[in-house]
């Protein structure tokens, strides 16, 4: 799957993930992800899904702490 490029707030959504993860060592929550965008739940977790149709992270489906940015 060829990867596309991330829309503004998808790349800000992108950076919080990886800025996360090497602070704390694990993947954090759409509300954390939330909190630190100051935005709701649902924002973020459309921001997450297109990243993931996108090829930019992966996850787990219902695991927590699962999203991890490719490469």
């Amino acid at each position: 799957m060829a990867r596309l490029t991330p829309s503004p707030k998808q790349a800000e959504t992108l950076e919080h993930i990886r800025q996360f993860i090497q602070e704390k060592g694990y993947s954090p929550t759409v509300a954390e992800l939330a909190k630190l965008a100051s935005v709701n739940e649902n924002a973020v977790q459309d921001r997450i899904n297109a990243l993931d149709r996108k090829g930019l992270i992966t996850r787990t489906q219902r695991t927590s702490r699962s999203i991890r940015p490719v490469a």
